[in-house]
Order: structure tokens, then sequence, then C-alpha cells
């Protein structure tokens, strides 16, 4: 068999050893793919040596997931328990907060397209996943320069290998299969991810170059290209730019226009991405805490998930985990993923959520559960659980006087969108101080 072949039969331990704790310290991609060009690190000779450097490596992973599951209990346990991985997830953490979108994209895209000579990042939509999705264990970044060179002519042959989604419908598996993301498709579907529903009609304005109410391939490609953010400004517009873009193997070109770039796109269609991916990621983001897949979470996982990102001591954040599991154990009623699913979308409004506070609690006195329960349903248009929000004011309600304050609320969750990179890509609209 050939280095290419052999690695192949070598990707389903490959993606069994991503899912160990210690992964990320045991087989770093960054030692896999980076290599030397013309005295510069990032970029490698010619694709057999990187398929070499990816096979030798993917031998020793396999190896060394071997010899992990032959350990015992004892050892498995330190395994899991090592810090390798804390400190990767920690890295990646302040990169999505505090980095430009250039980066952050550059950090988590592992494969460089090569073609005519021209040569660029992408990533598979899997990585897009973990780009805005702190805490994410089920697949890591790379790291910049780091990455496995692919052609136009392997990306058609479905022969570039990267992780899937393990949803059964899942629309990042359908991009996937027509194509990588290139910088464009970043972009845009970071913008998709991060503006709230209401507002989602006035983004597919936008592209709407021509306002005939249907998008065109270069009209999507115009307005993608002026959106990626890139070192010293915001990326320029040329006829050299519209080609490459439309001669590129974009998987969501492809996916929403198709290979020939004769699709269109409608406002309901545009709907339905957005829909259809905010379903994805919230969904993969539950299956972070529900390992067994059964449709609930606990309650000290949900407050996990909201505390993971907050301006907390890692000491109070401790003992708020712990108040939490005091009052609802480990069996108790648990978070169904609808209700996980409701508060997600309050969080990705935060900022609606915040002006909301304020025009309803003008006299700082706070709100009990009731107002709180009905602003959140409008922010998110959808029914937050009674059950939610108890878990909610037991986090948040310090003095249990049954109200809860904007402070109260702001160090946990109104932060939660920075913590993804969300507002550096959102629509914002200001009039005079209020700003959406």
């Amino acid at each position: 068999l050939s280095t290419r072949d052999k690695m192949r039969n070598c990707l389903p331990r490959l993606i069994r050893a991503q899912k160990q704790q210690n992964f990320a310290a045991l087989v770093h991609k960054r030692q896999i793919f980076t290599g030397e060009e013309n005295g510069q690190s990032g970029h490698n000779g010619d694709s057999s040596s990187n398929w070499a450097r990816l096979g030798t490596a993917l031998a020793a992973g396999a190896a060394a997931t071997a010899f992990t599951i032959a350990t015992s209990d004892r050892l498995t346990l330190q395994a899991k328990e090592d810090a390798g991985e804390a400190q990767v997830i920690a890295k990646e953490n302040r990169l999505r907060a505090f980095s430009t979108q250039d980066k952050i994209f550059n950090f988590f895209a592992s494969y460089q397209f090569v073609n005519e000579g021209r040569r660029s990042m992408m990533m598979s939509p899997m990585e897009f996943y973990s780009s805005v999705t702190p805490d994410c264990t089920m697949i890591h970044g790379v790291g910049s320069g780091a990455h496995v060179k692919v052609t136009k002519a392997e990306i058609e042959a479905g022969e570039v290998i990267c992780m899937k989604s393990p949803l059964e419908k899942s629309l990042l598996n359908k991009i996937g299969d027509s194509g990588l993301l290139s910088y464009q498709d970043y972009n845009v579907l970071l913008a998709v991810l991060s503006t709230p529903r209401r507002y989602i009609d006035t983004v597919f304005n936008l592209f709407d170059v021509t306002g005939d109410g249907q998008v065109e391939a270069k009209e999507f490609a115009y307005v993608s290209t002026k959106m990626a953010h890139k070192s010293g400004g915001f990326g320029s517009y040329t006829d050299l730019d519209q080609a490459e873009v439309l001669n590129s193997s974009s998987g969501l070109l492809n996916y929403l226009f198709g290979k020939d770039r004769t699709g269109t796109l409608t406002k309901e269609k545009f709907r339905k991405l957005q829909h259809e991916l905010l379903e994805e990621i919230i969904e993969l983001e539950f299956r972070e805490y529900d390992k067994a897949n059964s449709g609930r979470i606990s309650e000290a996982d949900f407050v996990r998930f909201l505390l993971k990102n907050g301006k907390i001591t890692p000491k109070k954040k401790a003992q708020l985990i712990k108040k939490i599991e005091n009052i609802w154990p480990s069996k108790g009623r648990g978070i169904s993923l609808p209700s996980f699913k409701s508060f997600f979308h309050v969080l990705a409004g935060s900022v609606e959520l915040e002006r909301a506070l304020f025009f309803l609690d003008v006299e700082g006195i706070g709100v009990d559960r009731e107002e709180f329960r009905k602003i959140s349903s409008w922010v998110s248009n959808l029914n937050t659980s009674d059950h939610v929000v108890n878990v909610i004011f037991a986090l948040l309600d310090d003095d249990e006087d049954g109200r809860i304050y904007r402070d109260d609320i702001a160090q946990v969750l109104l932060d939660w969108r920075h913590a993804r990179g969300l507002d550096k890509a959102g629509m914002h609209v200001s009039l005079g101080q209020i700003r959406v």
C-alpha cells in the first residue's frame, strides 16, 4: 500500500486517539505538518513529504494509543489528568477572545490550498466549529504555519481527509463534502452565526448588491471579500480577487451556488443556512457535556457551560458549581437539549438581553424570576423553561432575595459572545446611545 492508503487505514484510529484527553500533548499536528521550505517554517517541499510525515506521526500516535489502552485504569486516569490539553485549551480560549479574525483562522486552519501556483489557507467545517467554541475538546487548532497541502483535484475527488461531525443531519458535513472553507467562507459563517435571528434579513440585504431579492455567486464573492478582515485593514477587492474566489474549491460556495456557480441564494435559503448552522453548533456543544448522548445534562454541567468564560475567579467558580451540585444532585432533573438550545440563543443575543434589562430595570431594583423568564424568551424568540430560570437564580442570586441585578448577570452572561469571537463579525447598528 502507498503511504496515503496506509494513512487512510489509520484515520479511524487517529480520530479515536484525538478523543483522548492527552492527545494534544501526545501527537500535536504542529509536529506532523510543519516543515521547511527555502529556509522558512510553515511550508513543505512537496506533497509526498507531507504524507510521509503524517504517516510516521500516525504510526506513533496509533502505537501510543494502543499502549494507553493496554495500561491499567490508574495509568489511564493519570493520562486524562495530564495538564497538556488544559494548556492547549487555555491558549485557544485566549486566541478566540482577543485575536483578530485572520489570526484565529490561521491558527485553526490546517490545509494549504494550492491552485495554479497560488496558495491559501483553508479549514475543515469541524475546525470552524472549534474556532468558535471555548473549551472545545472534539478537535484542536494546529497553530499558524502548520498545514498539509491539498490541490483542487484532490478536493474535487474527495481525497482530503478531515474529521466529520457526529450528527446524522449535519450541515457542516454537507459543506465539507463540497469542499473546504476559505478565509472568506469563515468570515461569512462567523457573521451568520453572530447575527441575532431577527436581523438575519438585514445581512442578506447586504449580500444582495443588486437588490433583486437573489444573491448570485459574484455578489457573494464581492461582499465576503469585503468582510474578510486582514492584517492592516479590510481586504481590497479587485477583478483578480473575484476570479480567485470563484475559482476556488470553497465548500460554502459549492454548497450554496453549485460547482458551476450558476445557482442563486434566496432570503429563505439564507435563513435556513443560519438555522441549520446554529442548530448544529448548539447540539455539538451540548454533546461536549452529554457524553452518553442521553438528551440531558446535569444542572452542574449547565452551570459549567455558563461559567467557563465568565469573569470570576477559579475559586469562586468551584464554589458556585458545588452549590448547584448540592441543590441538584447528579441524578436530578437535568437540562434537556431544547432548554439548553433556548438559553444558548439568549446568550447569543446578550446585547439585546442587556438592553432589555436596562429599560425594564431603570430603578435598579433588579428583576424577579418571571420578569427574567419573559425577557429571555423575548431575546431568544423561544420559551425559556422555569427550571433553567431556577438554576440561573440559584447561581446568581447571592442574597437570595428573589431578584438578580445587571451586575450579577454581567459577570457571567454578558461576556459570552466575546469569549467566542462573535463580536468581531456581528452586525452593529447604532442609533444615538443604543447599539444593536
